[in-house]
């Protein structure tokens, strides 16, 4: 709790003393902020994080049942429904933990338990298994919203890491995903066609954290059709936002930050040298007291309570979705130091606690840690490379 206290007096103190410059207020900010090093997805993190995952995509039971029973015929247990994507709590969790076992494999091709994720691959992501996925898909009415639009984002992303995957059986995974794929992406480019408004909360349903991890995936295969959709719904209902509600994140069950998810989504969409001036009217100035909310790591009371724990989650995604916006900012911009500042801040904060979650949070935080983590090392290394 200590750790917090310091975060909200330093973002209090920053503003006490005179007018200053902008330059200089950022300057005084980034000097208060702590400097920590962000957690660094080295092999023993990855077995420890990883593990997580391999327990939790074949455990069936405690499971919250995402769609509907029609008839009599329904009550059956689910994982005959979907016998690819049936543990891990629910069914998106279940997609994104594959992910999280696809990555890690994919970075780390001789880890211990590397034996343990390709069986477990094997096992769910075959031809049959899938078949059943995609039936589920296609016989149900009921399921043109189930898991719309979060658990479709998450199910393109686990498909662009195993499609750009050098590996024999990771493309043969690909190849037994693919028609369900692409199914989803079509029913969400019909979707965004009869979505009159964009959903803005900071969970599941949030629009513009679907859009950037799909528009990651229709890039990596070339889904012209799903990126064009999603660039014309952004500037349709995005490019006019100005003054982001800052003062009302987070709500006590976040874990997406919807501010920060509209804008790492824009980062995408949006023309590079057109997304800062964007920006300057979506959020308010860093040192501005209506970005202080954006910068403290939420307290956790309970992290053991699901709902409650989602806030571990929101620092991972608050770090990620930071670098991002400062791997696109011009390294001008007084933004992009006091960004990876934060992000860092978050990140060690979240990954510090995110062990005490139980069950509960374990079952998906793994992916959430994994992610922010890989997505830093990637960025990184494009900035380098650059």
């Amino acid at each position: 709790m200590k750790s917090r206290c310091v975060w909200a007096v330093v973002s209090a103190l920053v503003f006490m003393g005179g007018c200053s410059t902008p330059e200089r207020e950022a300057a005084s900010l980034l000097k208060s902020l702590p400097q920590v090093s962000p957690p660094v997805l080295d092999e023993a993190r990855a077995v420890e994080l990883v593990k997580l995952s391999l327990n939790c995509v074949e455990r069936e039971f405690p499971y919250k049942i995402g769609y509907r029973f029609d008839s009599e015929e329904w009550i059956k247990p689910h994982y005959e429904v979907t016998p690819s994507f049936y543990g891990c709590w629910d069914w998106h969790s279940a997609v994104h933990g594959h992910w999280t076992m696809t990555k890690i494999l994919k970075m780390f091709p001789n880890i211990s338990v590397g034996d343990s994720i390709r069986t477990k691959l094997r096992n769910n992501l075959s031809a049959e298994k899938l078949e059943a996925e995609f039936r589920f898909f296609t016989d149900n009415e009921f399921t043109k919203g189930f898991e719309r639009t979060y658990g479709w984002a998450w199910l393109m992303r686990l498909y662009s890491e195993l499609s750009t995957w050098d590996d024999p059986e990771g493309q043969r995974w690909a190849e037994n995903m693919q028609p369900l794929v692409e199914l989803l992406s079509k029913k969400t480019v019909e979707y965004l066609e009869v979505l009159s408004s964009p959903l803005r909360p900071g969970t599941h349903s949030n629009s513009a954290f679907s859009f950037s991890l799909m528009h990651d995936y229709a890039k990596t295969v070339g889904d012209t059709a799903l990126l064009g959709s999603i660039k014309h719904f952004s500037e349709q209902y995005f490019a006019s936002d100005r003054d982001c509600p800052t003062a009302y994140e987070p709500s006590g069950t976040d874990f997406l930050s919807p501010c920060l998810s509209e804008a790492e989504s824009m980062s995408k969409t949006m023309e590079r040298d057109a997304f800062p001036a964007w920006l300057d009217t979506f959020l308010p100035p860093m040192v501005d007291d209506r970005f202080a909310p954006l910068r403290t790591p939420p307290v956790v009371l309970d992290p053991e309570d699901p709902g409650i724990g989602h806030l571990i989650g929101l620092m991972f995604h608050r770090a990620w979705a930071m670098n991002q916006l400062a791997s696109v900012l011009p390294e001008s911009d007084t933004r992009r130091e006091l960004f990876l500042r934060l992000a860092a801040i978050h990140a060690r904060e979240g990954y510090n606690i995110m062990f005490d979650s139980g069950y509960g949070g374990e079952h998906w935080l793994a992916t959430f840690a994994v992610y922010m983590m890989s997505e830093y090392s990637r960025l990184n290394d494009t900035a380098q490379a650059g």
